[in-house]
């Protein structure tokens, strides 16, 4: 899956795919840095590719490294796919997290000058 997007408030396909195995290759913008983990966090904890700039050398370069570990590391690539499966995009549980900020935001008395 592909995702080159200059604005991405949430980014809904790439948490579906990502649940049936697809490895992501996405740029790092909104939703997208909440779901994707690049591969440069190590392939341990990795479920995607950051393209670093959306330009077309930064796409065609990301491309190539997922190819390149497609095919010539398959273990890491398969420990990625394998990492992208158990991603957990549970909306409950994140509802609950967006409380819990918004309830110590609420908490937190103003700074005054």
């Amino acid at each position: 899956l592909i995702m080159p997007s200059r604005y991405e408030p949430c980014g809904l396909p790439q948490m579906y795919a990502q649940s049936y195995g697809t490895v992501p290759i996405a740029t790092k913008t909104g939703g997208l840095v909440d779901s994707v983990a690049d591969v440069s966090q190590g392939v341990e904890s990795a479920t995607g590719f950051y393209i670093p700039t959306l330009d077309v050398g930064s796409l065609m370069d990301t491309l190539a490294a997922a190819i390149d570990m497609f095919f010539r590391m398959p273990s890491e690539f398969r420990t990625m796919q394998q990492n992208a499966m158990r991603m957990d995009f549970y909306w409950p549980r994140a509802i609950d997290q967006y409380e819990q900020n918004i309830d110590w935001t609420l908490s937190d008395p103003p700074n005054s000058r």
